[in-house]
């Protein structure tokens, strides 16, 4: 497998696990968790944007890079 396409696979991956990020934060109700799992939803909650937009560059420099090559 070639670098730029494991970028762009990356990307696209990391893509799509924000996406079900956002669901599943919409639909989980934190009190309904136990104590450890809602410092996980406070970490997704405050991170999943950057998340999503770091997977966007990675993805699109992958194809950037495969267009170009």
């Amino acid at each position: 497998m070639d670098v730029a396409e494991m970028f762009a696979l990356f990307g696209a991956l990391g893509l799509v696990l924000a996406g079900f990020n956002v669901v599943a934060l919409k639909v989980v109700q934190p009190d309904d968790v136990p104590a450890y799992v809602r410092g996980r939803i406070r970490f997704w909650t405050a991170h999943n944007s950057t998340f999503m937009a770091g997977s966007a560059v990675l993805g699109a420099a992958g194809l950037a890079w495969l267009v170009i090559s």
